[in-house]
């Protein structure tokens, strides 16, 4: 049974190698939630490299605080999972049975504090990384929803890691807010329809749920020089920012 605390990207990436090879319809199906979809959004935030929003450098002792015992998904019951992977069941010492792929326990939640799985999963993103030829695809909770739910959990338990998730979280969605903004503002033609709806869909969630994101002056000092009248998106960013 899996006892270490090593869950990471990496470990992350391996195991959903493994859901892929030999049980692909699992990742069609769960929503990534939790520590692990964290993860995943540190590691869009590094590859971003942008100058202002910056994933955090931490110490080797707070980084472990990152780390997890298993990768929690919302979307799927632990039966319907385990009849997809009869393989990577394994039965602890107390005679209960749970999922373990590529030595790392699976989790299932069908609640959270704030998280509503039906939602979550209507908001859900497709994310993907590449594994030589093919890409793994897969599905995790957006960024204002794990946002939200990590504030709760801070003030429900206050747990060292959902400071660090939360943190993380609120970087990420600042970043997220300029990057979709800038991409609006500096359209040479008009977006198309579902763009334009996805960008908008996204900036209102955040304005509605995570409002003291957008008092984050980096955001302002970034986009101030491309608000203009004459741009079509000029209103609804000048709107979201007031």
């Amino acid at each position: 049974m899996q006892t270490e605390r090593t869950v990471d990207w990496e470990q992350i990436k391996r195991c959903f190698v493994e859901l892929h090879q030999t049980a692909r319809p699992f990742l069609g199906r769960a929503l990534l939630i939790g520590g692990a979809a964290c993860w995943f959004y540190r590691n869009q935030l590094q590859q971003a490299n942008d100058p202002d929003f910056k994933a955090p450098q931490l110490s080797v002792e707070t980084e472990s605080k990152w780390l997890s015992r298993d990768i929690d998904f919302t979307g799927i019951f632990s039966q319907d999972a385990m009849e997809l992977l009869p393989k990577q069941i394994v039965t602890d010492a107390q005679n209960r049975k749970h999922v373990e792929v590529a030595g790392v326990r699976i989790g299932f939640a069908q609640v959270g504090l704030t998280i509503d799985p039906e939602v979550a999963l209507r908001n859900a993103r497709v994310a993907g990384f590449k594994h030589g030829q093919e890409t793994i695809q897969f599905l995790v909770a957006d960024p204002v929803t794990l946002y939200f739910e990590k504030q709760a959990l801070v003030q429900r338990r206050g747990n060292e890691n959902d400071f660090l998730h939360c943190s993380l979280l609120r970087e990420y969605l600042a970043y997220e807010v300029v990057a979709e903004c800038e991409k609006a503002l500096q359209a040479e033609n008009e977006l198309s329809v579902s763009e334009n709806k996805r960008i908008t869909t996204f900036l209102l969630s955040v304005k509605s749920k995570a409002p003291e994101i957008l008092s984050d002056q980096r955001i302002r000092k970034r986009l101030a020089p491309s608000l203009r009248k004459d741009n079509p998106a000029h209103t609804l960013i000048s709107e979201l920012l007031r």
